[in-house]
């Protein structure tokens, strides 16, 4: 019964994913409202931007010359953080009765990471236009890429860690504690969603083929800017942990005091 209801949770979240795919592959900005108007409200807040529709275009700044495209809507981001955290769940609730409440949990949630990460790439990309550093080889696509790849890939990984620890709770620490390849794999599976879905599905889809040259320098983007993240992500991990054990450590008894 777990198996069964471990694929049939999969077939749907997978069936969802695709189908969202799809939509998005063929909607204009008017069709995007739902998560553009969101983001651009979000944005307004933490900025002095002010944002209104526009047709055919998306939502329009412009004073700042600011447009949210339908690129922009991070709508292939949302697919990620959808699958990721509803595989979660699936992977830990065995109970027939959290399969819909799981997946539109996860839904939810993801929808409103989404929200707030578009957000918060368009507050840095602001950020970084004003910055005078620039050059022939660092170019402002480049950073803009870079920053949008790390804004997602830190969120992903942070909303990773809270479905982990709001499914597992507090048992999850111990079993930890005696099982660290399971502790490690853990860390790895942000990063296998997001290359699969920023790597391998263009991939699949014969980008390589289309334009190589394209292909190849997003793919060594994605794949050096997660690579360094997931590594200053897991030695600053260790450091806590070090930092939290050693004060742990300096507040138990030593024999000579208990004597």
């Amino acid at each position: 019964m777990k198996a069964l209801y471990k694929l049939t949770g999969g077939g749907i979240v997978l069936a969802t994913a695709c189908k969202l795919k799809y939509y998005y592959s063929h909607a204009n900005s008017e069709d995007l409202d739902w998560i553009i108007g969101p983001t651009a409200f979000v944005a307004e807040l933490f900025t002095d931007l002010s944002f209104s529709p526009e047709p055919g275009y998306g939502w329009v700044d412009v004073a700042h010359s600011v447009v949210l495209a339908p690129v922009c809507a991070g709508v292939n981001f949302l697919i990620i953080a959808f699958c990721m955290s509803s595989f979660q769940i699936l992977w830990k609730k065995h109970s027939p009765n959290v399969l819909v409440t799981g997946i539109v949990l996860a839904a939810t949630a993801s929808y409103l990471l989404t929200i707030f990460a578009n957000a918060m790439r368009i507050v840095l990309a602001v950020i970084l236009f004003t910055l005078d550093i620039y050059s022939a080889w660092l170019t402002p696509d480049m950073v803009h890429r870079v920053a949008g790849i790390v804004v997602y890939y830190l969120l992903l990984c942070l909303y990773s860690q809270a479905v982990n620890w709001c499914v597992s709770g507090q048992n999850n620490r111990g079993q930890m504690g005696e099982n660290p390849f399971r502790k490690q794999a853990l860390r790895l599976v942000p990063l296998f969603w997001y290359l699969l879905f920023s790597v391998g599905v263009p991939l699949a889809n014969n980008s390589l083929r289309a334009d190589p040259e394209l292909f190849l320098r997003h793919a060594a983007t994605v794949g050096a800017v997660t690579a360094v993240l997931t590594l200053i992500l897991y030695k600053a991990q260790r450091w806590y942990l070090w930092v939290i054990k050693d004060r742990y450590n300096a507040r138990q008894p030593t024999a000579s005091s208990l004597e």
